[in-house]
Protein backbone atom coordinates (compact mmCIF):
# COMPACT_ATOMS: atom_id res chain seq x y z
CA UNK A 1 0.00 0.00 0.00
CA UNK A 2 2.88 2.17 0.50
CA UNK A 3 4.36 2.11 -2.66
CA UNK A 4 1.11 3.04 -4.33
CA UNK A 5 0.56 6.28 -1.77
CA UNK A 6 -0.37 8.54 -4.74
CA UNK A 7 -3.04 6.46 -6.05
CA UNK A 8 -4.69 6.10 -2.95
CA UNK A 9 -5.82 9.89 -2.63
CA UNK A 10 -8.35 8.72 -5.49
CA UNK A 11 -9.03 5.45 -4.57
CA UNK A 12 -12.53 6.36 -2.83
CA UNK A 13 -13.51 8.19 -5.62
CA UNK A 14 -12.88 5.17 -7.69
CA UNK A 15 -14.88 2.92 -5.12
CA UNK A 16 -18.01 5.50 -5.25
CA UNK A 17 -18.18 5.82 -8.85
CA UNK A 18 -18.11 2.27 -9.37
CA UNK A 19 -20.58 2.18 -6.83
CA UNK A 20 -23.19 4.14 -8.15
CA UNK A 21 -22.96 2.90 -11.73
CA UNK A 22 -20.48 5.32 -13.32
CA UNK A 23 -17.24 3.85 -13.54
CA UNK A 24 -16.47 0.02 -14.67
CA UNK A 25 -15.10 -2.62 -12.72
CA UNK A 26 -11.41 -3.87 -12.29
CA UNK A 27 -9.94 -5.96 -14.89
CA UNK A 28 -8.96 -8.48 -12.18
CA UNK A 29 -13.14 -8.86 -11.40
CA UNK A 30 -14.74 -11.59 -13.21
CA UNK A 31 -16.43 -11.50 -16.94
CA UNK A 32 -19.89 -12.20 -15.47
CA UNK A 33 -19.24 -9.65 -12.56
CA UNK A 34 -18.35 -7.08 -15.12
CA UNK A 35 -21.49 -7.95 -17.38
CA UNK A 36 -23.61 -7.21 -15.11
CA UNK A 37 -21.71 -4.16 -13.78
CA UNK A 38 -22.16 -2.75 -17.66
CA UNK A 39 -26.26 -3.82 -17.98
CA UNK A 40 -26.28 -2.05 -14.23
CA UNK A 41 -24.13 1.22 -15.65
CA UNK A 42 -26.68 1.15 -18.79
CA UNK A 43 -29.72 1.67 -16.36
CA UNK A 44 -28.26 3.53 -13.92
CA UNK A 45 -27.78 6.14 -17.36
CA UNK A 46 -31.22 4.89 -18.88
CA UNK A 47 -32.75 6.50 -14.80
CA UNK A 48 -30.97 9.60 -15.23
CA UNK A 49 -32.11 10.34 -19.14
CA UNK A 50 -35.81 9.56 -17.96
CA UNK A 51 -35.30 12.00 -15.43
CA UNK A 52 -33.56 14.71 -18.14
CA UNK A 53 -36.67 13.88 -20.76
CA UNK A 54 -39.02 14.49 -17.51
CA UNK A 55 -37.54 17.99 -17.38
CA UNK A 56 -37.99 18.87 -20.70
CA UNK A 57 -41.08 18.13 -20.94
CA UNK A 58 -41.71 19.76 -17.75
CA UNK A 59 -40.30 22.94 -19.39
CA UNK A 60 -42.48 23.05 -22.95
CA UNK A 61 -45.15 22.97 -20.50
CA UNK A 62 -44.79 25.85 -18.67
CA UNK A 63 -42.24 27.77 -21.15
CA UNK A 64 -45.42 30.85 -21.18
CA UNK A 65 -44.21 30.93 -16.97
CA UNK A 66 -40.44 32.40 -16.54
CA UNK A 67 -40.39 31.70 -13.19
CA UNK A 68 -41.61 27.76 -13.51
CA UNK A 69 -39.13 27.47 -16.48
CA UNK A 70 -36.73 29.01 -13.89
CA UNK A 71 -37.44 26.21 -11.24
CA UNK A 72 -36.72 23.71 -13.74
CA UNK A 73 -33.75 25.04 -15.66
CA UNK A 74 -31.12 24.73 -12.98
CA UNK A 75 -32.01 21.62 -12.69
CA UNK A 76 -31.85 20.26 -16.13
CA UNK A 77 -28.88 21.60 -16.84
CA UNK A 78 -27.34 19.78 -13.86
CA UNK A 79 -28.59 16.82 -15.19
CA UNK A 80 -27.07 17.29 -18.97
CA UNK A 81 -23.12 18.04 -16.92
CA UNK A 82 -23.73 14.73 -14.93
CA UNK A 83 -24.68 13.03 -18.41
CA UNK A 84 -22.03 14.33 -20.43
CA UNK A 85 -19.54 13.88 -17.31
CA UNK A 86 -20.56 9.75 -17.61
CA UNK A 87 -20.63 9.51 -21.27
CA UNK A 88 -16.63 10.99 -21.15
CA UNK A 89 -16.10 8.68 -18.10
CA UNK A 90 -17.43 5.53 -20.37
CA UNK A 91 -15.08 6.42 -23.41
CA UNK A 92 -11.95 7.41 -21.47
CA UNK A 93 -11.67 5.01 -19.21
CA UNK A 94 -8.35 3.36 -21.10
CA UNK A 95 -6.85 6.67 -21.01
CA UNK A 96 -7.98 7.05 -16.86
CA UNK A 97 -6.55 3.84 -16.25
CA UNK A 98 -3.56 4.44 -17.88
CA UNK A 99 -3.54 7.91 -15.23
CA UNK A 100 -4.05 5.20 -12.36
CA UNK A 101 -1.65 2.71 -13.43
CA UNK A 102 0.93 6.10 -13.79
CA UNK A 103 -0.24 6.99 -10.20
CA UNK A 104 0.44 3.74 -9.12
CA UNK A 105 3.59 3.68 -10.54
CA UNK A 106 7.23 3.92 -8.65
CA UNK A 107 8.00 7.93 -10.62
CA UNK A 108 4.79 8.90 -8.55
CA UNK A 109 5.78 6.71 -5.18
CA UNK A 110 9.20 7.70 -4.82
CA UNK A 111 10.78 6.37 -1.76
CA UNK A 112 13.01 9.26 -0.94
CA UNK A 113 12.78 11.03 2.62
CA UNK A 114 10.14 13.82 2.58
CA UNK A 115 8.36 12.37 0.15
CA UNK A 116 6.11 10.75 2.38
CA UNK A 117 4.39 14.27 3.29
CA UNK A 118 3.41 15.37 -0.01
CA UNK A 119 1.51 12.46 -0.85
CA UNK A 120 -0.03 11.53 2.55
CA UNK A 121 -1.25 15.32 3.16
CA UNK A 122 -2.96 15.02 -0.49
CA UNK A 123 -4.35 11.58 -0.07
CA UNK A 124 -6.22 13.28 3.21
CA UNK A 125 -7.15 16.28 2.03
CA UNK A 126 -9.54 14.18 -1.28
CA UNK A 127 -10.75 11.72 1.95
CA UNK A 128 -11.81 14.78 3.82
CA UNK A 129 -13.04 16.88 0.52
CA UNK A 130 -14.63 14.16 -1.20
CA UNK A 131 -16.78 13.01 2.39
CA UNK A 132 -17.69 16.87 3.23
CA UNK A 133 -18.81 17.41 -0.43
CA UNK A 134 -20.72 14.16 -0.78
CA UNK A 135 -22.59 15.11 2.10
CA UNK A 136 -23.38 19.07 1.52
CA UNK A 137 -24.84 17.89 -1.79
CA UNK A 138 -26.77 14.69 -0.20
CA UNK A 139 -28.08 17.58 2.39
CA UNK A 140 -29.08 19.75 -0.21
CA UNK A 141 -31.61 17.02 -1.81
CA UNK A 142 -32.95 16.04 1.61
CA UNK A 143 -33.81 20.00 2.20
CA UNK A 144 -36.02 19.97 -1.79
CA UNK A 145 -37.20 16.88 -0.74
CA UNK A 146 -38.51 18.33 2.31
CA UNK A 147 -39.73 21.40 1.43
CA UNK A 148 -42.98 19.57 -0.65
CA UNK A 149 -43.27 17.66 2.13
CA UNK A 150 -44.02 20.41 4.51
CA UNK A 151 -46.31 22.18 1.65
CA UNK A 152 -48.85 19.02 1.44
CA UNK A 153 -48.55 18.73 5.29
CA UNK A 154 -49.92 22.06 5.66
CA UNK A 155 -52.47 21.28 2.82
CA UNK A 156 -50.81 23.11 -0.03
CA UNK A 157 -50.95 22.20 -3.55
CA UNK A 158 -47.40 21.37 -4.71
CA UNK A 159 -45.84 21.25 -7.62
CA UNK A 160 -42.42 19.50 -8.84
CA UNK A 161 -39.87 20.70 -11.39
CA UNK A 162 -40.61 17.56 -13.45
CA UNK A 163 -43.22 16.27 -15.86
CA UNK A 164 -45.70 13.67 -14.62
CA UNK A 165 -48.56 11.41 -15.98
CA UNK A 166 -50.40 11.95 -12.51
CA UNK A 167 -51.80 14.29 -9.93
CA UNK A 168 -48.79 14.64 -7.82
CA UNK A 169 -51.02 15.87 -4.98
CA UNK A 170 -52.90 12.97 -4.48
CA UNK A 171 -51.66 10.65 -1.78
CA UNK A 172 -50.31 7.96 -2.76
CA UNK A 173 -49.12 9.25 -5.96
CA UNK A 174 -47.35 12.16 -3.83
CA UNK A 175 -45.24 9.88 -1.33
CA UNK A 176 -43.95 8.04 -4.79
CA UNK A 177 -43.45 11.12 -6.92
CA UNK A 178 -41.32 12.32 -3.10
CA UNK A 179 -39.59 9.19 -3.34
CA UNK A 180 -38.45 9.21 -6.65
CA UNK A 181 -37.50 12.90 -6.68
CA UNK A 182 -35.03 12.02 -3.72
CA UNK A 183 -33.42 9.24 -5.60
CA UNK A 184 -32.79 11.10 -8.51
CA UNK A 185 -31.84 14.21 -7.14
CA UNK A 186 -29.98 12.17 -4.77
CA UNK A 187 -28.24 10.56 -7.51
CA UNK A 188 -27.48 13.34 -9.72
CA UNK A 189 -25.78 14.81 -6.87
CA UNK A 190 -23.68 12.49 -5.12
CA UNK A 191 -22.32 11.65 -8.94
CA UNK A 192 -22.16 14.87 -9.59
CA UNK A 193 -19.87 15.86 -6.47
CA UNK A 194 -17.87 12.73 -6.89
CA UNK A 195 -16.60 13.33 -10.51
CA UNK A 196 -15.54 16.85 -9.66
CA UNK A 197 -13.35 15.60 -7.14
CA UNK A 198 -11.95 13.14 -8.58
CA UNK A 199 -11.20 15.09 -11.76
CA UNK A 200 -10.03 17.93 -9.21
CA UNK A 201 -7.35 15.21 -7.22
CA UNK A 202 -6.29 14.40 -10.38
CA UNK A 203 -4.82 17.72 -11.09
CA UNK A 204 -3.88 18.17 -7.40
CA UNK A 205 -2.00 15.22 -8.16
CA UNK A 206 0.12 17.23 -10.68
CA UNK A 207 0.15 19.82 -8.29
CA UNK A 208 1.77 17.51 -5.38
CA UNK A 209 4.13 15.73 -7.86
CA UNK A 210 5.97 19.32 -8.85
CA UNK A 211 6.16 20.00 -5.16
CA UNK A 212 7.73 16.49 -4.39
CA UNK A 213 9.59 17.65 -8.10
CA UNK A 214 10.54 21.21 -6.15
CA UNK A 215 11.82 19.53 -3.36
CA UNK A 216 14.63 16.99 -4.86
CA UNK A 217 15.54 19.70 -6.90
CA UNK A 218 16.49 21.88 -4.07
CA UNK A 219 17.67 18.72 -1.72
CA UNK A 220 19.83 16.76 -4.60
CA UNK A 221 23.21 18.46 -3.53
CA UNK A 222 23.18 17.58 0.22
CA UNK A 223 21.76 13.68 -0.97
CA UNK A 224 24.14 13.70 -3.60
CA UNK A 225 27.53 14.37 -0.58
CA UNK A 226 25.42 11.49 1.78
CA UNK A 227 25.28 9.00 -0.89
CA UNK A 228 29.15 9.61 -2.18
CA UNK A 229 29.98 9.07 1.95
CA UNK A 230 28.47 5.45 2.04
CA UNK A 231 29.84 4.98 -1.75
CA UNK A 232 32.70 4.41 -3.73
CA UNK A 233 31.31 6.25 -6.60
CA UNK A 234 32.47 9.93 -7.68
CA UNK A 235 29.99 12.72 -6.91
CA UNK A 236 29.75 13.41 -10.78
CA UNK A 237 28.32 10.07 -11.37
CA UNK A 238 26.16 10.08 -8.10
CA UNK A 239 24.39 13.89 -9.23
CA UNK A 240 24.41 12.48 -12.23
CA UNK A 241 22.13 9.63 -11.86
CA UNK A 242 19.94 11.94 -9.67
CA UNK A 243 19.46 14.36 -11.79
CA UNK A 244 18.19 11.91 -14.55
CA UNK A 245 15.77 10.52 -12.12
CA UNK A 246 14.75 14.68 -11.68
CA UNK A 247 14.24 14.73 -15.49
CA UNK A 248 12.35 12.01 -16.28
CA UNK A 249 10.33 13.09 -13.31
CA UNK A 250 9.26 16.18 -14.64
CA UNK A 251 8.85 14.58 -18.42
CA UNK A 252 6.01 12.39 -16.75
CA UNK A 253 4.58 14.85 -15.05
CA UNK A 254 4.29 16.36 -18.16
CA UNK A 255 2.79 13.68 -19.36
CA UNK A 256 0.62 13.26 -17.11
CA UNK A 257 -0.95 16.52 -17.17
CA UNK A 258 -1.35 16.49 -20.85
CA UNK A 259 -2.97 13.12 -20.68
CA UNK A 260 -5.54 14.71 -17.71
CA UNK A 261 -5.76 17.44 -20.26
CA UNK A 262 -6.66 15.68 -22.90
CA UNK A 263 -9.55 13.39 -21.19
CA UNK A 264 -11.43 16.42 -19.18
CA UNK A 265 -11.12 19.09 -20.90
CA UNK A 266 -14.17 18.83 -22.31
CA UNK A 267 -16.32 18.32 -19.20
CA UNK A 268 -14.32 21.67 -17.97
CA UNK A 269 -15.34 23.68 -20.52
CA UNK A 270 -18.79 22.28 -20.83
CA UNK A 271 -19.38 22.91 -16.88
CA UNK A 272 -17.66 26.46 -17.13
CA UNK A 273 -20.06 26.80 -19.93
CA UNK A 274 -23.09 26.15 -18.17
CA UNK A 275 -22.72 26.79 -14.88
CA UNK A 276 -23.16 30.72 -15.11
CA UNK A 277 -26.65 29.98 -16.49
CA UNK A 278 -27.45 27.44 -13.37
CA UNK A 279 -26.32 30.37 -11.21
CA UNK A 280 -28.32 32.62 -12.95
CA UNK A 281 -31.34 30.79 -13.13
CA UNK A 282 -30.27 29.66 -9.18
CA UNK A 283 -30.26 33.24 -8.12
CA UNK A 284 -33.47 34.09 -10.05
CA UNK A 285 -35.23 31.64 -8.42
CA UNK A 286 -33.51 32.49 -4.80
CA UNK A 287 -34.03 36.05 -4.78
CA UNK A 288 -37.94 35.72 -4.34
CA UNK A 289 -37.78 32.81 -1.44
CA UNK A 290 -38.64 33.93 2.24
CA UNK A 291 -34.61 33.86 3.55
CA UNK A 292 -36.15 31.76 6.81
CA UNK A 293 -37.41 28.68 4.70
CA UNK A 294 -36.02 25.43 4.01
CA UNK A 295 -36.55 26.10 0.73
CA UNK A 296 -34.03 28.83 0.73
CA UNK A 297 -31.62 27.10 2.47
CA UNK A 298 -31.53 24.29 0.32
CA UNK A 299 -31.16 26.91 -2.84
CA UNK A 300 -28.07 28.36 -1.00
CA UNK A 301 -26.20 25.09 -0.33
CA UNK A 302 -27.28 23.94 -4.63
CA UNK A 303 -25.33 27.26 -5.28
CA UNK A 304 -22.43 26.91 -2.93
CA UNK A 305 -21.72 23.37 -4.36
CA UNK A 306 -21.54 25.01 -7.61
CA UNK A 307 -19.51 27.72 -7.11
CA UNK A 308 -17.40 24.84 -5.62
CA UNK A 309 -17.68 22.88 -8.63
CA UNK A 310 -15.97 25.36 -10.62
CA UNK A 311 -13.91 27.12 -8.23
CA UNK A 312 -12.12 23.12 -7.68
CA UNK A 313 -10.62 23.20 -10.64
CA UNK A 314 -9.76 27.20 -11.33
CA UNK A 315 -8.25 27.19 -7.83
CA UNK A 316 -5.78 23.79 -8.53
CA UNK A 317 -5.34 24.85 -12.38
CA UNK A 318 -4.05 28.05 -11.20
CA UNK A 319 -1.95 26.20 -8.18
CA UNK A 320 -0.14 23.64 -10.62
CA UNK A 321 0.88 26.76 -12.96
CA UNK A 322 2.41 28.30 -10.10
CA UNK A 323 4.40 25.40 -8.75
CA UNK A 324 5.82 24.83 -12.43
CA UNK A 325 6.45 28.29 -12.72
CA UNK A 326 8.47 28.13 -9.09
CA UNK A 327 10.82 25.32 -10.54
CA UNK A 328 12.89 27.71 -11.97
CA UNK A 329 13.65 28.93 -8.84
CA UNK A 330 13.82 25.59 -7.07
CA UNK A 331 16.70 25.34 -9.59
CA UNK A 332 18.45 28.18 -9.45
CA UNK A 333 18.59 27.73 -5.45
CA UNK A 334 20.09 24.59 -5.67
CA UNK A 335 24.16 26.11 -4.80
CA UNK A 336 25.11 25.31 -8.25
CA UNK A 337 28.23 26.33 -8.19
CA UNK A 338 29.80 23.42 -6.42
CA UNK A 339 28.96 21.42 -9.55
CA UNK A 340 31.14 20.18 -12.17
CA UNK A 341 31.22 22.44 -15.32
CA UNK A 342 29.53 19.91 -17.61
CA UNK A 343 26.72 19.59 -14.92
CA UNK A 344 26.17 23.15 -14.71
CA UNK A 345 25.31 22.48 -18.36
CA UNK A 346 23.02 20.18 -18.18
CA UNK A 347 21.26 22.27 -14.98
CA UNK A 348 21.07 24.92 -17.58
CA UNK A 349 19.22 22.97 -20.88
CA UNK A 350 16.92 21.76 -17.86
CA UNK A 351 16.30 25.27 -16.76
CA UNK A 352 15.56 26.11 -20.07
CA UNK A 353 12.90 23.56 -20.43
CA UNK A 354 11.20 24.15 -17.50
CA UNK A 355 10.88 28.04 -18.08
CA UNK A 356 7.64 27.81 -20.16
CA UNK A 357 5.05 27.02 -16.97
CA UNK A 358 2.07 24.31 -17.48
CA UNK A 359 -0.96 26.17 -18.16
CA UNK A 360 -4.15 24.20 -18.34
CA UNK A 361 -7.12 25.14 -20.30
CA UNK A 362 -10.78 23.83 -20.53
CA UNK A 363 -11.82 23.06 -24.11
CA UNK A 364 -8.76 24.40 -25.73
CA UNK A 365 -9.71 27.92 -24.74
CA UNK A 366 -10.65 28.78 -21.24
CA UNK A 367 -7.25 29.09 -18.56
CA UNK A 368 -7.88 26.99 -15.78
CA UNK A 369 -7.17 29.87 -12.66
CA UNK A 370 -8.53 32.19 -10.76
CA UNK A 371 -9.47 34.91 -13.10
CA UNK A 372 -11.49 32.29 -14.80
CA UNK A 373 -13.55 31.99 -11.62
CA UNK A 374 -13.98 35.82 -10.94
CA UNK A 375 -15.12 35.90 -14.56
CA UNK A 376 -17.83 33.32 -14.28
CA UNK A 377 -19.72 34.60 -11.11
CA UNK A 378 -19.44 38.41 -13.03
CA UNK A 379 -21.04 36.63 -16.11
CA UNK A 380 -23.50 34.81 -13.81
CA UNK A 381 -24.78 38.26 -12.20
CA UNK A 382 -24.75 40.01 -15.54
CA UNK A 383 -27.04 37.25 -16.77
CA UNK A 384 -29.25 37.77 -13.68
CA UNK A 385 -29.33 41.13 -14.20
CA UNK A 386 -30.59 40.74 -17.71
CA UNK A 387 -33.18 38.95 -16.91
CA UNK A 388 -34.28 40.97 -13.78
CA UNK A 389 -34.37 44.17 -16.18
CA UNK A 390 -36.40 41.94 -19.16
CA UNK A 391 -38.85 41.05 -16.26
CA UNK A 392 -39.19 44.42 -15.02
Amino acid sequence: METQLSYLSLKPHIQNLTLIGFYPLLETSSKVRKMLHNIYMKLVLAFILLYTVQQVIKVYHVRDDPDKVMDTMYLLLTNSDLIFKQIVLWMKVDEIEELLNTMKGPVFNQKQTGHHEFLSRVAQQARVFLRAYNIVALSTCVLWVLYPIMLYSQGKPVEFAIWLPFDENSSPQFYFTVLYVWIQTSWVAYGNSTIDVFISFFFAQCKTQLSVLRFDLEAILNRTKEEMKQSSLSFDDIFARRFRKIMFHHKEILRFSTNIQNIFSRVIFYQFLITGWILCTAAYRTVEMNPYSVDFVSMILYICCMLTEVFLFCYIGNEITHESDMLVESAYMMDWLELPVTRRKDLIVFMEIIKKPIELVAGLLIPLSNGTFISIVKSSYSFYAFLKNTEE
